[in-house]
C-alpha cells in the first residue's frame, strides 16, 4: 500500500505569478501566439496580433495577479525580451497505450481539431487535419478500411499516410485520375512517439515536415528506464492551460484542497488542522524554455510549454522504520520518484493532462495491481481541484 499512496503525490513546486491578457479569439488558420517569460513568472504575459490569433487561456476578460514577496535572488535570465511561438513546439495528444489501432480518433490541441490514426502500412501513428479535402467532413467518424487507408465517412474517399487520395469511388476507372490531384490530399502534421506518448507538431507547411530531424520532442529518460515503473493516465479538464499548469506547480494548496486524500510532509509547528507552512523555493535557472528550481529535498524542471517535473527521494520518515546502518541510509536515498505532467492547451477554457509517477522501487505492485484502481485516486485528486479552479 506504501507505493499506492505514493502514486497519488503531487508535486511541491510553485513560482510567484504574474499574468495578464484579454479574451481573445482564434481564426480557422490560427498563427502565432506570443509567450513572454519573465524572470519572476512561470506565465507572465501572453500576446498576439489582433487580426490571427488564438489563446488556449482560460475565458476571462483580465487577470493580474502580483507577487508580494520576490525571491532573494534573481535567477539566470536572458536580458532581452523573448517570444515564444506556440506554433512552433511539439505538443502531447494521448499516451499510446490508449489509442486503438483499430479506429480513428478525434484529438484537439490549440484549437486544431485533428485526427490520430495507425498506418498499418508503414507501422506509424497518423495525424491529420480532421477535415476531408472534399467536403470537410470529420475523418474521425470515418474507419479504416481493408487495406489500412483512412476513409472518409461522407463520400468514401480513401487515404494514406502520407495524405494522398489513393481511392475515390464515384470517379470512373477510365477516366482522369482525379485522386492524384493535389487538391484531393488530406493536410498531414508532423508527428512522432517519445516515452509512449503520441506528440504532433502543429503546423503543415512543407518546411515543417522533416521538423524532428532538427527538433525532437521533450524527452523524459525514467518513461525509458526500465528500472522506473510506468503507468499512464490523461484526462481533459475544464480549465485553462495557464491554470492547470499555476495548480501543478502550486505545493500550498496540497494540504487544503487534498486534506485526507494524500500524504504530505508534517510541519514541525503546526499552525493548523493542515499543516500548511512557508514554503522556500531557489531557481537555478529560468528562461523562455523553462526553469530548474529546488524547494528542501525536491527538484523540479519544467519544459515549455508542456512537460513539468518533480523528482524526489524518500526520506526516513516516509519508511516504516528508520535506516539503523549507513548502509541503509544509501540504500533510501536511492529510493526515487518522479511525478510527471504533460499538459496540453486543448480550447479556451480546456485543457489536458496526461501523468504518469515512475519510481524504481517495489515496481512489482504495478505489475500485478490493475490500472483502474491508480486512476482512483488520482482522479480523486483532479476533481478535488476540478470543484475549485473551474469556478476560479
Amino acid at each position: 500500500m506504501e507505493a499506492l499512496l505514493l502514486s497519488s503525490v503531487s508535486p511541491f513546486y510553485n513560482t510567484p505569478l504574474k499574468l495578464k491578457y484579454n479574451r481573445t479569439h482564434f481564426t480557422a488558420k490560427p498563427k502565432l501566439l506570443s509567450f513572454h517569460f519573465s524572470p519572476l513568472s512561470t506565465l507572465s504575459s501572453f500576446s498576439s496580433k489582433p487580426s490571427k490569433l488564438f489563446t488556449t487561456l482560460s475565458p476571462s476578460s483580465q487577470v493580474s495577479t502580483e507577487a508580494t514577496d520576490p525571491p532573494e535572488t534573481e535567477p539566470e535570465t536572458n536580458s532581452q525580451e523573448e517570444k515564444f511561438d506556440w506554433f512552433s513546439q511539439w505538443y502531447p495528444l494521448m499516451p499510446v497505450c490508449d489509442l486503438d489501432k483499430r479506429v480513428p480518433h478525434a484529438k484537439k490541441v490549440l484549437g486544431l481539431d485533428v485526427v490520430v490514426w495507425w498506418d498499418r502500412n508503414e507501422n506509424e501513428w497518423r495525424v491529420f487535419a480532421d477535415a476531408c479535402p472534399h467536403r470537410l467532413a470529420p475523418l474521425s467518424e470515418g474507419r479504416i478500411d481493408q487495406w489500412g487507408r483512412l476513409q472518409c465517412p461522407y463520400h468514401g474517399w480513401c487515404f494514406s499516410g502520407s495524405g494522398d487520395c489513393k481511392f475515390i469511388p464515384q470517379a470512373p476507372p477510365d477516366g482522369p485520375p482525379v485522386h492524384t490531384s493535389k487538391k484531393a490530399c488530406a493536410a498531414v502534421y508532423p508527428s512522432a512517439v517519445q516515452n509512449g506518448i503520441l506528440w504532433f507538431w502543429p503546423d503543415i507547411a512543407p518546411q515543417c515536415k522533416d521538423i524532428i530531424k532538427t527538433k525532437k520532442p521533450p524527452h523524459i529518460p525514467e518513461l525509458d528506464d526500465p528500472s522506473f515503473t510506468k503507468m499512464f493516465g490523461s484526462r481533459d479538464v475544464p480549465y485553462g492551460y495557464e491554470v492547470l499548469m499555476e495548480n501543478l506547480m502550486d505545493p500550498a494548496h496540497l494540504t487544503y484542497a487534498h486534506y485526507g486524500m494524500m500524504r504530505t510532509r508534517k510541519p514541525k509547528v503546526m499552525l493548523d488542522r493542515e499543516g500548511g507552512r512557508p514554503i522556500k523555493i531557489s531557481f537555478e535557472k529560468i528562461d523562455i524554455n523553462g526553469f530548474i528550481a529546488k524547494q528542501d529535498s525536491e527538484s523540479a524542471k519544467f519544459l515549455a510549454p508542456c512537460v513539468f517535473v518533480v523528482y524526489f527521494d524518500l526520506l526516513e520518515n516516509q519508511e516504516n522504520g528508520s535506516a539503523s546502518s549507513g548502509g541503509a541510509e544509501e540504500k533510501l536515498k536511492q529510493r526515487r520518484v518522479a511525478m510527471i505532467f504533460i499538459c496540453a492547451p486543448v480550447s479556451p477554457g480546456n485543457s489536458r493532462v496526461i501523468w504518469a509517477f515512475p519510481r524504481n522501487f517495489q515496481i512489482w505492485i504495478d505489475k500485478v495491481v490493475p490500472r483502474w484502481i491508480f486512476h482512483i485516486g488520482q482522479n480523486l485528486i483532479l476533481d478535488s481541484d476540478l470543484c475549485l479552479l473551474h469556478v476560479e
